[in-house]
């Protein structure tokens, strides 16, 4: 019995021991940590997040957040509310469903973004939440001083309207229908109240007793909940007396712009508009009118040639150009009532030429110091007035032009041709505007990625024109922005390698986006893979990729050296071409939009009949003939194609080019304006033009090298892309843009 009871307290010992050892230390049981991690819209923390920016109606308070209020609810109704000075931290919760109410406050205490989302807690783990925030929802009120230049008439009215762009965040949220109402022009004033949350845009008319529009400006307004967005509208009212009059009907800008004749002028806004001259023979004559008073003999007879137009214009002293013509000008805009007028110089000159093309007109580091239609008061990005790499070029169908580089290697410029639009000419004719027109200068863009300046040389826009990307070749970062009807940044998206969910990438070679613009797929040379984003997940603050290819599944064994990957074209039957150059390969691989997945993948280690591929640099694709062309950098060309649609792609024909085409690095598909075929490969010193017959087969051959004067920047191309029936080309380390018509 003595012994039994010496026993028990050891046992009790050991089990209280025991349950000691079953329950984890530091973490109370049944409690689970949720790491938090807020994210702002990009288009709310830029230069307008501390007090409302130059061009920008907004709260006089600003909109910076100075805090994050976290509220979670769990399903037996118990509230736990946490404050964040910084938008991370860690929160400890009992084990079980939360809801999650997620805001940013200012300094006052006002709502500036919310998000609400559900959590489950589990014992002893740690979850990662991040939370991408949206501008708060409510209404808020505009206040509007109207500021003219001069006393408006008798009479007169301000017509406001304004057009909802979108809740920063969300872009599901489906705002309210436009507003537009007039007032007197005695009135300083206008308030809006019971506005909902959100970007608009801002227009303002001045119309006289007769309804024509005088004068106007545009403005982006910011309205938050329960707060009063307070700003001025500056209208100018020029001098009466200072007209410009033309007296040749040819002359039109762009399918919503003409000349206006005797019509007073507005220095409102001004910017570079897109000139359309008239056709072959027709003499443009202007009439310069200052005070009041004609200036008598302003021109020298000289006449400059383009392709289909022929203008006579004064002499200028730029070095090595021939002609100039500068000119205000009445724009009209028919999607918004405004009237304004825009200067415009255009640069002519005689430059190199050939049987196939002829050279149109190159922009230079001097195009960024011109005026935007957007971002024009943000200080940093008005152009530096210093030349640098023009590294690459990218168009789209509606006319965007896209140049990394220019006048600051970290920069990006967005252009717009109106090439295809129909105008009418003063005499009634219409006639479409054809892609050697000038272009209107739309932004341009610093690229600062965690908070150090990155320089982008590779760059691609969606088909509609509703996105763009751009990455680096020798980098792990990217940025997709978001762009609205006429070209105006909505948001930006940075993704960089392993953060945020992002996939591990460096090195990206290519970009493109598919034909109904909801994926990307990127080309990346470390490791060598194609990423695919799902751009709609991008828009939600998504880093993640759908899926992703890795071209060493190719191999077996894998290779020992790296493959150098340098091109990726999109085929429109789900086909993926790619190629690389250090390992001679070309790929063809299949991608699955609705199953999310690739499958039958292709390698190529020849051409047809055997024939070396000659390190394989760039890809062009004939949709009409089903043509996949594949440039080498030893003067090879190699044509693929598919026997049935059942089938893969095959090499098919391989051409043997002449020495002018040794450096070509890049390769473009384009039918002109006669509906003739070309491909034109651009790289060294020379442009590459290869007509094609009516099977897509190589025809005719001929080239275009650099001149002394190098007016077409063609001394160092990085890269080419078509226009309509032209092409642009950067111009490398020559610091241009050239554009080429291909005849």
């Amino acid at each position: 019995m003595a012994d039994h009871i010496k026993i028990l307290p050891s046992l009790i010992l050991i089990l209280i021991a025991a349950l000691l050892l079953a329950c984890p230390i530091g973490t109370p049981q049944g409690m689970g940590n949720v790491r938090i991690q807020c994210i702002v819209p990009g288009d709310l923390t830029g230069p307008g997040a501390k007090s409302a920016a130059q061009g920008l109606v907004g709260p006089q308070s600003g909109w910076k957040i100075a805090s994050y209020r976290l509220t979670f609810t769990a399903d037996n109704g118990e509230v736990i509310t946490r404050t964040l000075n910084r938008g991370t931290g860690e929160v400890a919760l009992k084990v079980g469903g939360w809801a999650c109410c997620a805001e940013g406050l200012s300094a006052d205490g006002s709502v500036i973004v919310e998000k609400q989302v559900h959590v489950v807690a589990e014992a002893g783990k740690t979850i990662n939440l991040p939370i991408s925030l949206h501008l708060a929802n409510g209404k808020g009120t505009l206040r509007i001083v109207f500021s003219p230049s001069q006393t408006p008439g008798t009479g007169w009215k301000y017509s406001v309207s304004l057009v909802y762009k979108g809740l920063p965040g969300d872009p599901s949220f489906q705002g309210p229908d436009d507003f537009s109402t007039e007032v007197s022009a005695t009135e300083a004033s206008l308030n809006v109240a019971d506005l909902e949350s959100g970007y608009y845009v801002l227009a303002v008319q001045l119309k006289d007793d007769s309804s024509a529009t005088i004068a106007g400006t545009t403005a982006t307004a910011l309205i938050l909940p329960k707060q009063i967005s307070a700003g001025e509208c500056g209208i100018s009212l020029s001098d009466p007396s200072i007209n410009i009059s033309v007296v040749a009907p040819d002359l039109e800008l762009s399918a919503n712009a003409a000349i206006a004749v005797d019509r007073y002028l507005n220095r409102n806004r001004p910017m570079i508009v897109p000139l359309a001259l008239g056709p072959d023979e027709a003499e443009l004559n202007v009439d310069w009118y200052v005070n009041g008073e004609k200036i008598e003999n302003p021109q020298n007879e000289m006449g400059q040639s383009l392709p289909g137009f022929r203008i006579l214009l004064g002499s200028n002293e730029v070095p090595n150009m021939q002609t100039t013509i500068k000119m205000d000008a009445l724009l009209t805009e028919t999607t918004s009532g405004l009237s304004q007028t825009f200067p415009h110089t255009s640069y002519l000159a005689l430059g190199p030429t050939t049987g196939w093309a002829e050279w149109v007109q190159s922009i230079d580091y001097r195009a960024a110091m011109g005026s935007s239609v957007f971002n024009a008061s943000d200080a940093s990005n008005t152009g530096t007035g210093i030349q640098a790499d023009a590294k690459w070029v990218a168009t789209n169908p509606a006319g965007l032009i896209a140049v990394a580089g220019l006048d600051k290697t970290s920069a990006l410029h967005l252009f717009y041709s109106p090439l295809g639009k129909e105008a009418t000419q003063g005499n009634g004719s219409v006639f479409t505007i054809p892609s050697s027109t000038g272009w209107l200068r739309l932004w341009r863009d610093k690229i600062v990625v965690e908070k150090n300046e990155r320089s982008p040389d590779r760059v691609s826009i969606s088909p509609d024109g509703s996105l763009i990307a751009i990455g680096s070749s020798t980098s792990n970062w990217l940025r997709v922005y978001a762009l609205d009807g006429a070209g105006e940044i909505l948001s930006k998206k940075d993704i960089v390698s392993t953060k945020n969910g992002a996939p591990a990438f460096a090195s990206t070679k290519a970009m493109n986006f598919s034909a109904d613009s909801k994926r990307l797929f990127i080309l990346t040379n470390s490791p060598e893979k194609i990423l695919v984003f799902n751009t709609e997940r991008l828009a939600l603050g998504e880093a993640c990729s759908e899926n992703e290819f890795s071209f060493e599944s190719c191999f077996v064994p894998p290779p020992s050296s790296s493959l150098g990957m340098e091109d990726m074209v999109l085929l429109p039957d789900g086909w993926i071409a790619a190629c690389s150059s250090n390992i001679a390969r070309i790929f063809f691989v299949r991608y699955s939009e609705a199953e999310c997945q690739f499958s039958s993948a292709g390698l190529f280690a020849s051409g047809a009949n055997g024939e070396s591929l000659g390190d394989p640099k760039a890809i062009a694709f004939d949709e009409e003939d089903g043509l996949c062309y594949i440039l080498g950098y030893s003067k090879k060309l190699h044509v693929f194609s598919k026997p049935d649609t059942s089938s893969g792609y095959g090499p098919l024909t391989t051409l043997s080019l002449p020495n002018e085409f040794d450096k070509a690095r890049s390769l473009v598909f384009l039918k002109n304006h006669s509906d003739a075929k070309f491909l034109i490969a651009g790289g060294g010193a020379s442009l590459g033009i290869i007509a094609l017959d009516s099977l897509g087969q190589p025809l005719v051959l001929s080239s275009l090298d650099s001149t002394p004067d190098d007016y077409a920047a063609i001394s160092s191309i990085s890269n080419i892309a078509s226009l309509g029936s032209s092409i642009v080309a950067a111009g490398g380390t020559s610091g241009l843009v050239a554009m080429l018509d291909i005849l």
